[in-house]
């Protein structure tokens, strides 16, 4: 019997496309769903929901048109032709918005397939083969091995087996040359069914025994289970019905199992025409009842009018004429329904049979003769001159794909050659630019260490001035000026002694003693560590004010009684030095100073009412070099506002770190 369901199984032998490139997480999300597809809706729903969500999270929006894809090919396979083109649609506007053309063109192929499933036969076959084009004009393999497939089982069904063989070998062809493993297999199967229609069952059988090896090492095992049912439909041409029957077992087992309801029809078929060849028609109409019941509801007309046949030829075997009859009028209707002229010729060789058993030798011998006619004209259409022809020619374009292939390695050499050279060129450049950072690091962290070194020596300058000073001081107070006190308390005495005591004598030397202090008390401020930042800032205003007329006012937070020795000393020298730059040259009237905390960080403002100064950026004065020095010593940052209209502004705010802190 020739080949059955072929063309209503195609979407159960393509393999899913790969894409895109989608995260790990999605790809084995959507090899769960393309499983599930086939039969487990539970499965597939929830698995597509799952896949739709997280796609659309990271934006893979094709990975959500490929997940409506396999719903609509899950509905098809159930022969609920309306959900699935409700999906195949989805599938086409998700693809569209992702920019997806792969998977937009998948789309529309499934799109024009159900329109030939719903009849309007002629229009779908135009649009299919203006899909091809256009597959072909964007170089789109497996679309090209798709539509040339669908094309051929088209072609095949409308009695035109020739120009189906000649798609299907341009089908091979895409595949080799594109390294298509898995759509040589589909091909093999199809040319195998046409050489078996042909009688041709050892090539049959080795195109058979070539797919399964192919569907078999890309584990398909949909499409393994169709091939090994044609097997089995080989053997029983070749009157070898007992080496497959455990075949067609495990082949039904499988349909059944998971619910391939129009694979399950074509698998019923197949078995009651193996039983119907070895003479066990009881066991064979069962077989054929079995295939009615599942595709009276399908309206799949070809094979169920082939299901008809198979009854009615037990029948008249078993000499059942009337209830024959009865049955070849639903087969003459669906034959003519379809115009499938190798169903009609079945028709015709059936009704000539019965006629003949009936004694009508004149209508058998009108069926006979339009049987002869019907089966005339297919062979003409394809015999198997023009199948050996068809088959020399794809021997031919195989051995240029071969030395294609032979040439692809030789270019494919060079260009790795070519990789190597920019390999090696890039690593040389690499190389240098890593060099080049290394050198750049190392000059930069040199630099980095010259200034650290430079800012320790700043540090470690002013703290030995600071010492210096301290000794210096300690010296004038200690040494001369206790020596000129002692001098003076003589002087007091011998003056007591006398008539006329010499007091300019006596007020030269308290003057003298009192700069030896004031010098002192200039070179390191003692009275800090007996009466603490406050007080000295205090005293150096009243001193100040008193020797210069200024104005001065200050506020100072109690919370610089925390700060540490060292720290106070570095403030108070700033703001020295801030005092006498006002008193020198700003020919101000007034000074403000106050000390404030905040959230630990201690904010200096220093303000005068004169004629400010201009900072030269690229030389500034020892004295700002001085400040900015200290500032950083306790951990901190000097600002000079320099927008201020009149006066001089400076601000001081440093964080004192814990040990900086009594």
């Amino acid at each position: 019997m020739k080949k059955t369901f072929l063309f209503f199984l195609l979407l159960l032998l393509i393999k899913p496309f790969a894409f895109a490139q989608y995260s790990k997480e999605i790809t084995q999300l959507l090899s769960i769903v393309k499983d599930a597809s086939y039969s487990d809706s539970l499965k597939l729903f929830n698995a597509g929901e799952e896949t739709i969500r997280k796609a659309t999270k990271s934006s893979a929006m094709d990975a959500v048109a490929e997940v409506y894809i396999y719903y609509g090919n899950y509905f098809f396979y159930v022969r609920n032709l309306t959900k699935s083109e409700h999906y195949y649609k989805l599938a086409l506007t998700e693809a569209k918005k992702a920019k997806s053309q792969t998977v937009e063109m998948l789309a529309k192929i499934r799109l024009s397939f159900l329109k030939y499933e719903n009849g309007d036969k002629d229009q779908a076959e135009i649009e299919l083969s203006r899909l091809l084009e256009e597959s072909k004009k964007n170089k789109d393999p497996k679309n090209i091995a798709e539509l040339l497939n669908l094309l051929g089982i088209i072609k095949e069904e409308n009695s035109d087996p020739k120009a189906a063989v000649a798609l299907y070998l341009e089908g091979i062809t895409i595949s080799e040359v594109n390294n298509l493993s898995y759509y040589p297999a589909v091909f093999k199967n199809n040319l195998g069914l046409i050489k078996l229609s042909s009688g041709k069952i050892k090539e049959a059988l080795e195109d058979f025994e070539k797919g399964l090896e192919i569907s078999e090492k890309e584990n398909n095992k949909r499409l393994s289970s169709h091939i090994q049912m044609n097997i089995c439909l080989a053997n029983v041409s070749d009157n070898k019905p007992e080496k497959v029957f455990a075949l067609f077992a495990k082949v039904i087992e499988y349909s059944r199992k998971n619910n391939l309801l129009l694979e399950l029809s074509s698998n019923y078929i197949n078995l009651g025409t193996a039983f119907l060849n070895t003479h066990r028609e009881d066991l064979a109409l069962s077989y054929f009842d079995s295939a009615i019941v599942v595709l009276e509801n399908q309206n799949l007309f070809i094979p169920l009018t082939q299901a008809y046949f198979g009854k009615i030829d037990v029948l008249i075997k078993s000499k059942k004429l009337d209830q024959a009859e009865s049955v070849l009028k639903k087969a003459e209707f669906l034959a003519k329904k379809t115009s499938n002229l190798e169903n009609l010729s079945s028709y015709y060789l059936l009704s000539y049979r019965i006629k003949q058993e009936r004694k009508n030798y004149k209508g058998a011998l009108d069926d006979y003769l339009e049987h002869r006619r019907l089966r005339d004209s297919l062979t003409s259409i394809m015999n198997v001159k023009v199948m050996e022809e068809l088959q020399l020619k794809y021997n031919v374009q195989k051995k240029e794909i071969e030395l294609e292939k032979e040439k692809s390695k030789s270019l494919l050499l060079e260009k790795r050659n070519q990789e190597e050279k920019y390999k090696k060129e890039f690593s040389i450049i690499f190389a240098i630019i890593i060099l080049s950072l290394v050198l750049g690091f190392s000059y930069i962290r040199y630099n980095r260490k010259i200034r650290e070194k430079q800012v320790q020596f700043s540090h470690q300058l002013i703290e030995n001035i600071e010492e210096e000073r301290h000794r210096i001081s300690r010296d004038l107070h200690d040494d001369i000026g206790q020596s000129l006190s002692v001098i003076k308390s003589k002087i007091i005495k011998e003056n007591k002694e006398k008539t006329s005591p010499s007091t300019d004598l006596e007020n030269e030397l308290g003057r003298v003693i009192e700069q030896t202090r004031e010098i002192s008390r200039n070179l390191f401020p003692t009275n800090l560590e007996k009466i603490g930042l406050t007080r000295a800032i205090a005293s150096l205003m009243e001193s100040i004010q008193n020797a210069t007329k200024l104005e001065c006012s200050y506020d100072i937070t109690e919370k610089t009684k925390e700060l540490s020795i060292d720290v106070k000393t570095h403030v108070f020298r700033i703001i020295q030095e801030c005092t006498n730059n006002t008193i020198k040259h700003s020919g101000a009237t007034g000074l403000k100073i106050s000390i404030e905390e905040r959230n630990g960080e201690f904010i200096l403002i220093y303000l005068d009412n004169g004629a400010g100064i201009k900072i030269k950026k690229d030389h500034p004065g020892i004295g700002l070099l001085s400040m900015q020095e200290r500032a950083k010593i306790i951990n901190g940052y000097l600002e000079i506002d320099e927008k201020t209209q009149k006066g001089f502004k400076l601000i001081l705010k440093f964080k004192p770190v814990k040990n900086e802190m009594l």
